[in-house]
C-alpha cells in the first residue's frame, strides 16, 4: 500500500521556513481502472514507478504532451489523489493551484473571498488581515475588489484567486496551467513573486505547455511522456530536447503522410504514366523544391500498350490540408491517321511563372480515355520562396500562363 507521511511546519519570523520543505517520492505510481472494447475491463497507468526528489528552494517545471500523466503527478504530491504504490514523504504544506478561482463565492465581494479563501488554507481572519492589503494591491482590481465576484471579468478572477494562494506563505507550491492569468504585465508580477518565495527556501513546481514559461521561472526540469521521466535537468537542455523530440515527431508525421500518396497506379493492363518530374532547382530524394514566382515546368511521360480512343492529360495539385489549387484537364493530340493513342509519348506541362505559394503540395497526373482514370502517378512538391511575402501566405500569385505540349 502506498504510505505517505510529513506535514506542515511553522515559518520563522523572515517568513522562511523553519524545516527545509521537501519532497520524496520513491517507486510511487498512478493506475486508473479503464474500460476497454473488449471485454469492458483494464487499466490505464497514468503514472509509472517514479523516484522522485524535490529540495527546498527548487523551481521545478514539468513539461510533456497532453496524457504524460503530469497533472495526476501533481494530484499525488497535493494529497489530492492516492498513489496506487509507493512512498510519499512531504515536508511542508502544500498549496496547489489546478483551477484558478474554483472556490470562489460569487455572492460575496473580492475582500470577503480573501478571508474565505484563508480559512481554506488554514489561516485565521487575524493572520489574513496583515496581508489583505498586499493582497488587494497584487491583484489590482481597483474599485471591483468591494463588489460581488459575479460583476468580476474571468481575468480579475484569475488575478485576485493567484494574489490570494501566493501572499499567503505557501510552503509548496503548485500550479498546474495557471500562469496565463491576468495579462503579460501580471503574469511578469506573478513570476517575480513565484521567484521571491523560492528565494526564501520554499519550493514551486509548475505544469506548463509554455516552454519560456519554465525557461522564465524555473532551476530544474522534468520532461514526461507516459507516465515515465524521459529526462530531469536544466531548464534549457531539457526544453531544447522536448521540443527538437516534438520537432522529429511532427517530421515523421509529416513523412508518413509525404510518403502515402506517393504512388504509381496501373488502372488498365498497359497503361501507366511512366514519368512526373518537376523541373528543380535542387531534389531532396522523391520530393520536389521549386520557387513560386518563377518559371517551372512539369514533365510527364505516358504509356499505352492498348488503344485510349479519347486520351486526356489531367494535372491535379492540392496542398496537404487539402485545397485544390489545380485541377486542369487537357486533351492528348493525336495524328489524325491514327485511331487513338497507343504507344510513348512525352508530354510538357509549363507555368509562366509557378504561381503556388510556399508550402508543401501533393502533384498528381491521371491518364484518362474519355473520363475513366486509366493510370496515375503522383509526387510531392515542396514550393519556397525567395524573398517571403509580407501580410500573410498566399496560395496563389497572379498572373500566370499554364500551357501543355507534346515533346519527343
Amino acid at each position: 500500500m502506498p504510505q505517505r507521511d510529513g506535514g506542515p511546519f511553522k515559518l520563522d519570523p523572515r517568513g522562511c521556513p523553519a524545516v527545509k520543505p521537501k519532497i520524496e517520492l520513491k517507486n510511487v505510481s498512478k493506475i486508473y481502472p479503464a474500460k476497454t472494447r473488449l471485454n469492458g475491463a483494464g487499466t490505464k497507468v497514468a503514472v509509472n514507478p517514479m523516484t522522485l526528489t524535490v529540495r527546498a528552494g527548487e523551481r521545478l517545471g514539468i513539461i510533456g504532451p497532453n496524457g504524460a500523466g503530469k497533472s495526476t503527478l501533481l494530484r499525488i504530491i497535493g494529497g489530492l489523489a492516492d498513489a496506487s504504490s509507493g512512498q510519499i514523504h512531504v515536508e511542508g504544506r502544500v498549496t496547489a493551484i489546478f483551477t484558478l478561482g474554483l472556490g470562489l463565492r460569487e455572492d460575496l465581494s473580492g475582500r470577503e473571498n480573501i478571508y474565505v479563501d484563508g480559512e481554506l488554507q488554514g489561516k485565521s481572519r487575524a493572520e489574513v488581515a496583515p496581508v489583505l492589503d498586499e493582497i488587494i494591491a497584487f491583484a489590482d482590481i481597483g474599485e471591483f475588489i468591494d463588489r460581488p465576484m459575479r460583476t468580476y471579468s474571468t481575468g480579475m478572477k484569475s488575478r485576485l484567486a493567484f494574489a490570494m494562494l501566493i501572499h499567503i506563505n505557501p510552503e509548496i507550491l503548485i500550479i498546474d496551467e495557471a500562469l496565463s492569468a491576468g495579462d503579460c504585465l501580471f503574469a511578469a508580477k506573478a513570476r517575480r513573486k513565484m521567484q521571491e518565495i523560492c528565494d526564501r527556501g520554499m519550493i514551486t513546481i509548475i505544469v506548463s505547455h509554455t516552454m519560456q514559461s519554465v525557461l522564465d521561472l524555473c532551476t530544474r526540469c522534468l520532461w514526461m511522456e507516459n507516465g515515465r521521466v524521459v529526462m530531469d535537468g536544466d531548464p534549457a537542455t531539457v526544453t531544447r530536447a522536448y521540443l527538437d523530440a516534438v520537432r522529429t515527431q511532427d517530421e515523421a508525421a509529416l513523412a508518413e503522410k509525404l510518403d502515402r500518396p506517393l504512388v504509381t497506379q496501373s488502372f488498365r493492363p498497359g497503361c501507366q504514366v511512366t514519368r512526373l518530374e518537376v523541373r528543380t532547382l535542387e531534389r531532396l530524394g522523391n520530393q520536389s523544391m521549386v520557387f513560386s514566382g518563377e518559371d517551372t515546368d512539369v514533365l510527364v511521360g505516358l504509356q499505352a500498350e492498348v488503344p485510349l480512343q479519347n486520351p486526356q492529360v489531367r494535372l491535379r495539385i492540392v496542398r496537404l490540408d487539402g485545397l485544390v489549387v489545380v485541377d486542369s484537364v487537357q486533351g492528348v493530340p493525336i495524328r489524325e491517321e491514327e485511331h487513338g493513342l497507343m504507344g510513348c509519348l512525352g508530354y510538357r506541362i509549363t507555368m509562366r511563372p509557378l504561381v503556388l505559394g510556399a508550402g508543401l503540395y501533393r502533384a498528381a497526373v491521371e491518364l484518362l480515355d474519355g473520363w475513366d482514370v486509366v493510370a496515375m502517378r503522383s509526387t510531392m512538391l515542396e514550393v519556397v520562396t525567395r524573398r517571403p511575402p509580407t501580410g500573410g501566405r498566399p496560395v496563389l500569385l497572379y498572373p500566370c500562363s499554364v500551357s501543355a505540349t507534346p515533346i519527343g
